[in-house]
């Protein structure tokens, strides 16, 4: 434990108070029961959808093709 009492944060804002109240007088408060209420809603299983790979004929004819060119760049003597 340290010694010295930890720093007093009273609204734990990153702002200026003049800036903060002025952003809280701003606010509609249609919108923000409108955000409260969204923010609480169940969202549905699965969240975002997963990638799917190509089918399995697509990456065999991509793999041969990379064959075909690294022989073909061997055969040229390029690599």
């Amino acid at each position: 434990m340290s010694a010295r009492p930890p720093k007093e944060v009273f609204f734990g804002l990153d702002m200026p108070f003049d800036e903060a109240l002025e952003r809280y007088v701003g606010v509609d408060p249609k919108e923000m029961h409108a955000n409260i209420a969204k923010s609480k809603k169940k969202k549905p299983p699965g969240g975002k959808a997963k990638k799917r790979s190509p089918p399995a004929k697509a990456r065999s004819e991509n793999i041969i093709s990379l064959r075909e060119r690294k022989n073909s760049l061997r055969r040229r003597g390029i690599a």
